[in-house]
């Protein structure tokens, strides 16, 4: 009995069969937790393909075997597969790489928007403003630019909420900057650039405070922006630390691809 159940189940097609039940089980789990975000959809997508293959091995081989346009296909999603791995571990070495603490001392720090409900920070951007209120705890002088402006269904700007939480949390509101225009990365450096240029002028030292998933992109893209800034490496939130990786190594190769960074 054993025998037939291996040869019927050999490693490698369990294996196949349980990475795309992880891939499929890690997106259901999140996906009734956050919002929708491409971090939730990319293991589903990934893990959908994986399952139905291990699952129908011995047909899916035939049909490879009798014809060239199954053996084309089959080839190309080997690829994608070898190829998005590569991706993955590349980019996750490059954000484990460029996640060290930046000096204290600095000027300014900006918190980086991420995401709010009703007049509550979500538990990422929450985790951000934790690790910005260290750093300015330690650091008496350095002042706080809450970038983060207002969606479509919001009732406040994501700034506001980002200085209320501080401020309840015993921050000077004197030392808060509010910067509530920004939708994007790229907005939250551009605007916070203009602020910092404006109340303090050149040589103004400047760091930022994103999770640690989103900062080694963001560097590049301040750098971009014509900000040299370092980031300080706030947690993730658990649960989602596979999607959010994912999804970081999506935006990296897009950006990349499109010469933002």
């Amino acid at each position: 009995m054993e025998t037939n159940v291996k040869k019927r189940f050999p490693l490698g097609r369990i294996l196949l069969i349980l990475s795309g039940l992880l891939l499929i089980a890690d997106a259901v789990f999140v996906m009734g937790r956050i919002s929708m975000n491409l971090g939730v959809m990319l293991p589903l997508v990934a893990g959908i393909p994986l399952l139905l293959i291990g699952l129908f091995l011995p047909g899916f081989r035939k049909l490879v075997k009798r014809s060239r346009i199954i053996r084309a296909i089959a080839f190309l999603i080997s690829l994608v597969y070898l190829l998005s791995a590569l991706a993955f571990a590349v980019t996750t070495g490059l954000i484990l790489a460029n996640s060290a603490e930046p000096a204290d001392g600095a000027d300014v720090v900006i918190v980086l928007g991420g995401g709010i409900r009703g007049r509550t920070p979500t538990l990422s951007l929450k985790y951000r403003l934790d690790a910005a209120k260290e750093y300015l705890d330690r650091n008496p002088d350095t002042v706080v630019i809450l970038s983060g402006g207002r969606g479509s269904d919001e009732a406040v700007s994501e700034a506001e909420v980002m200085r209320d939480y501080l401020v309840l949390r015993g921050v000077p509101e004197e030392r808060t900057i509010m910067e509530d225009r920004s939708s994007s990365t790229e907005e939250n450096f551009r605007f916070s650039k203009a602020i910092i240029d404006e109340r303090f002028g050149e040589g103004a030292v400047a760091v930022f405070a994103t999770n640690r998933f989103h900062v080694f992109r963001s560097e590049l893209v301040a750098r971009r922006e014509g900000l040299s800034a370092e980031g300080i490496p706030a947690p993730g939130v658990w649960y989602i630390t596979p999607n959010d990786y994912m999804r970081e190594c999506v935006a990296i190769v897009i950006y990349f691809l499109k010469g933002k960074i």
